[in-house]
């Protein structure tokens, strides 16, 4: 982005500076002309893009070195100092814009944005500002205790996530020796995750009665604009998951347990491959990693091998895990440079290069919306920014010859994704079923929440024996960061796993075609409703059963040939 409004020695961390170019808008007289509205929109969009891009490094840093103080300090502070002068002068200057005689005249450009805007200004209340503040500072707690679970192995430190390797181990002694001990670490701070979350849950229910709603529920579906589809809505995308799905995910496990020779598989039965052979061992380090993940994107097209390679020649993917990184991976906009950034646990899986396919996916999505004028509209609605990341990893891994030359290997890869994807809509059933109940029971306790979590668990059961395990299988929802961060953002993925099966199926048919639509609906941003992002990707925004059912067919007959 080119500054025409901001000067090059603005500090973004100033809240003196930041205050000033905030006022400057809000006193600037709008002339009543349209382009005079669409010239103070786009000075007010660079302003906002300038102070995103410095959020957007501090969390990086903060999240890449939990335990430095400075760093978190440092994000801190911006959080604390800069983000709530943001949350009140951009409720002035929406008020303004929507009060501007002209506004009108923008709808073919900004109808989108407008439409988002004028919800804001329906739930904004100044009294949860520093509510947002404090619920900021509650997750850095949270990512604190999490991302330093660690557990002694063999003599040496180990996160979770470089355990949690060990569970593809073929010898059964030592998977459940690194299930007990993952399980174990996690349930030490069952009291202090139950705790955190109630220090959100109560910031939450106070933020949605602020804003006049009756209860949570609704007030986050407002909050996301999800204006295409409806909480009810969502219970019969769970009932479809419970009916549909999840009989394939029971067939799956009943199949392996058969030819492991178990009567049923047990925890750390899951992720191993049933015919004991060893984990896939794809690469030693993140170098080569991204490495390989640069080849299968320089082969599928000359435009994603160049925007990955960007991305490997600028160092903007951090793949590695360690000490005092936080949990899990995302993908984050530096939306003055227009550029993305990859954030990652590697630990040298085969579930690790689906990770890298899928966060480059939202990173292709970042590169291509780089030059639409108005921010907001980077800022993709999850239900298809996850069709991009999810469509990724199917067709990125339909040539894995950089990592696996053996065939055989490549097809034992591509059939445990396939499963993963058929065991994650449960999964995403699950995750959102129980935060319907959460948010819908805002008195309840902890002791109630674990009762709720294993009625969903029950609902969702497909066979895994946690007998002798009872509190680990209580306690499941804690590994779930979403729950805590980001609540209510998980049903997305289920949709739009549906909607990334449509797109492998159209590149399955013309590869070419099946590209350029998808990017070209990425190249929209926000700036189109969900069900219109969906069909210039020449797919349906649809999870009934109907488009449900005949996807889970043809997922089902691939694995069959995978496994021939």
């Amino acid at each position: 982005m080119i500054r025409n409004f901001i000067p090059a020695d603005f500090k973004s961390d100033d809240p003196k500076q930041v205050t000033e170019y905030y006022e400057k808008l809000v006193r600037e007289i709008i002339p009543e002309n349209a382009k005079a509205l669409r010239d103070w929109i786009l000075k007010w969009n660079e302003l906002t893009t300038v102070l995103s891009e410095e959020r957007a490094h501090r969390y990086v840093a903060m999240t890449s070195h939990t335990q430095d103080e400075s760093i978190a300090k440092a994000y801190m502070d911006f959080v604390e100092n800069i983000d709530p002068i943001c949350e009140d002068y951009n409720n002035k200057l929406e008020r303004k814009m929507i009060a501007h005689p002209n506004v009108t005249d923008l709808e073919s450009e900004f109808g989108v944005y407008f439409r988002d805007v004028r919800t804001s200004l329906e739930l904004f209340n100044k009294e949860n500002i520093p509510l947002f503040t404090q619920e900021s500072t509650e997750i850095q707690s949270y990512q604190k205790i999490t991302s330093t679970m660690s557990v002694e192995y063999h003599g040496e430190t180990k996160t979770l996530q470089q355990m949690a390797k060990l569970l593809s181990e073929p010898d059964r002694n030592v998977r459940e020796d690194a299930w007990r001990k993952i399980a174990s670490r996690r349930l030490q701070d069952k009291e202090r995750l139950d705790e955190a979350f109630d220090k959100l849950f109560k910031l939450r229910i106070q933020i949605s009665k602020n804003s006049g709603f009756y209860n949570y529920l609704d007030y986050i579906f407002k909050a996301k604009s999800r204006f295409d589809y409806s909480p009810e809505n969502c219970q019969t995308f769970h009932e479809s998951i419970e009916k549909i799905v999840l009989p394939y995910l029971a067939d799956l496990y009943r199949e392996k347990a058969k030819t492991m020779k178990l009567e049923r598989l047990r925890p750390w039965d899951t992720n191993v491959d049933a015919l004991s052979r060893p984990p896939l061992k794809p690469f030693q380090n993140g170098e080569e990693l991204i490495e390989k993940v640069g080849t299968i994107f320089d082969k599928l097209s000359p435009q994603t091998g160049a925007w990955f390679r960007t991305m490997q020649k600028e160092h903007l993917i951090d793949p590695d895990s360690r000490m005092g990184k936080a949990p899990g991976g995302y993908q984050i906009g530096f939306e003055e440079s227009g550029r993305p950034f990859i954030f990652m646990n590697a630990a040298g899986t085969d579930g690790d290069i689906y990770t890298l396919l899928h966060e480059s996916g939202h990173s292709f999505q970042q590169f291509s919306v780089a030059d639409i004028p108005l921010t907001a509209y980077h800022d993709i609605p999850s239900e298809f920014a996850e069709v991009s990341s999810m469509s990724m990893e199917l067709i990125g891994s339909t040539d894995l010859s950089p990592f696996y030359p053996n065939e055989e290997d490549a097809k034992r890869s591509r059939a445990s994704e396939l499963e993963e994807i058929i065991w994650l809509f449960p999964w995403v059933a699950s995750v959102d079923s129980f935060q319907h109940l959460l948010y819908t029971h805002p008195n309840h306790t902890a002791a109630d929440r674990k009762e709720m979590w294993l009625s969903v668990m029950d609902r969702y059961d497909a066979g895994i024996d946690y007998s002798g395990f009872e509190d680990e299988r209580a306690y499941l929802w804690q590994k779930q960061l979403h729950i805590f961060e980001v609540p209510f953002y998980y049903i997305e993925y289920g949709i739009a796993q549906l909607g990334a099966l449509q797109v492998w199926e159209n590149f399955k048919k013309n590869p070419a075609k099946g590209l350029s639509d998808l990017f070209a609906a990425e190249a929209l941003g926000s700036s189109r409703p969900l069900p219109e992002l969906f069909a210039r990707a020449g797919i349906r925004f649809d999870f009934s059963p109907a488009t449900i059912e005949p996807l889970m067919r043809d997922l089902s007959d691939e694995l069959t040939r995978l496994k021939r």
